[in-house]
């Protein structure tokens, strides 16, 4: 029995260990292709991640080459506007430099003087509106007040108050050398029949222009402008005449006159007034005086008498002053010689612009004359154009003989 049990053991052990050769026979024939297969594959996957790698690496490459050439235009951008900054602003120091080596020292008279202006100004025209009948302007003498304020009279009546006035103040010397009567002694001779009672301000000849003029010149340049402009005007008819129609057209005919030569005379006025001190003008003069030396030293030296007496200023001496205290000032160009040493140009853009200044302020001084002139001329043709028939009419009117 076990005999028969242990062939068949036998064959299948047998059986078994050949079968078992066979299937790893097979099995390693598959282990082979598989390992290949992962080789293949492991190879291309190791192959494509190098590629991959690679293009990777170089696209870094490139970001770092492209970064870097970011970071070298910036940086000569960086240093190109670095030096451009830096370039203005030594540029702008320089500019700044130059400024303050060449402005004129800050100082009340140039920081303050438009205000004075303004103020001269608005008293030149108060001033000179007052010169007119009625205004109330101050009159030393009695006798020219009464010419320029009261109703006008005859023709003869005016000749004898202009005697008056001129007997009182105003012979000059020949006339007090051949004994005129009623001449008395004064220091403003033909104060009434001078043109520099109208510029420079009545005194004795041979003195300096005054461009402030004392209460004394200011009653010698009326008396003056009445001289020139109108020394007869026609004359106020009675009340009972001006009820007449003859009388009402003499009215009409007088206020037409009368319309021309105002305008003749408010050119004079306006002159008078300029050289007349304004308000506030002590203050101007202490504020040079605390200014700069050159300015300080200018004005003690040119400034007219009547400024210097009573500390006060005119309108004309002001613009005299300012036109004048630059390029007619010494003083003035050594202290800019000295603080504007930078840049000979700018020294001498100042100085040029000075005299410029001073030049239109020369021009400005002529018109002036002009003006009185055409001013004159307007009065002379009035005279002798209108006055006649004025004359006639006033003849027809007290022929009335109304009372």
């Amino acid at each position: 029995m076990r005999k028969k049990i242990a062939a068949p053991a036998a064959l299948c052990l047998a059986l078994g260990l050949s079968a078992s050769t066979n299937a790893y026979a097979i099995c390693d024939g598959c282990v082979v292709a598989a390992v290949t297969a992962a080789n293949v594959a492991i190879t291309g996957a190791i192959g494509s991640l190098g590629s991959a790698l690679e293009l990777q690496l170089r696209s870094i490459d490139s970001d770092i080459e492209a970064s870097g050439g970011k970071n070298s235009a910036a940086s000569a951008m960086g240093a190109s506007t670095q030096g451009e900054m830096t370039a203005q602003a030594a540029q702008q120091q320089e500019t700044d430099s130059m400024l303050q080596q060449t402005e004129l020292p800050l100082d009340p008279c140039a920081t303050s003087g438009s205000e004075y202006a303004m103020e001269a100004m608005h008293s030149v025209n108060t001033t000179a509106s007052s010169f007119r009948p009625g205004g109330g302007a101050t009159v030393n003498s009695s006798a020219l007040h009464q010419a320029l304020n009261g109703a006008t009279p005859s023709i003869e009546a005016s000749r004898r108050a202009s005697t008056a006035i001129h007997e009182d103040y105003y012979c000059d010397s020949n006339e007090t050398m051949l004994g005129y009567p009623g001449c008395k002694s004064t220091s403003m001779p033909d104060g009434d029949a001078s043109a520099d009672s109208l510029y420079s301000g009545a005194g004795m000849p041979g003195k300096d222009a005054d461009l402030t003029f004392s209460p004394q010149q200011i009653d010698a340049a009326r008396a003056y402008e009445r001289m020139s402009i109108d020394p007869e005007p026609p004359q106020y008819i009675t009340k009972a005449e001006a009820n007449t129609e003859v009388g009402k057209l003499y009215i009409a005919m007088q206020k037409a006159y009368m319309a021309n030569m105002t305008s003749a005379e408010n050119t004079l006025n306006n002159v008078i007034a300029s050289r007349v001190p304004f308000p506030g003008s002590n203050k101007l003069i202490g504020d040079i005086n605390a200014s700069s030396d050159s300015a300080q030293q200018y004005f003690n030296a040119n400034a007219s008498p009547g400024a210097k007496t009573s500390g006060t200023m005119s309108l004309a001496e002001l613009e005299d002053f300012e036109a004048g205290r630059r390029w007619r000032n010494p003083y003035w160009q050594i202290e800019m010689g000295a603080v504007a040493d930078p840049t000979k140009l700018a020294r001498e853009q100042l100085y040029t612009t000075a005299f410029m200044a001073d030049m239109i302020y020369q021009s400005y001084k002529r018109s002036q004359h002009i003006e009185v002139l055409l001013s004159q001329i307007l009065g002379v043709m009035e005279r002798t154009g209108e006055r006649p028939m004025l004359e006639a009419q006033l003849r027809r009117v007290q022929a009335t003989n109304a009372r």
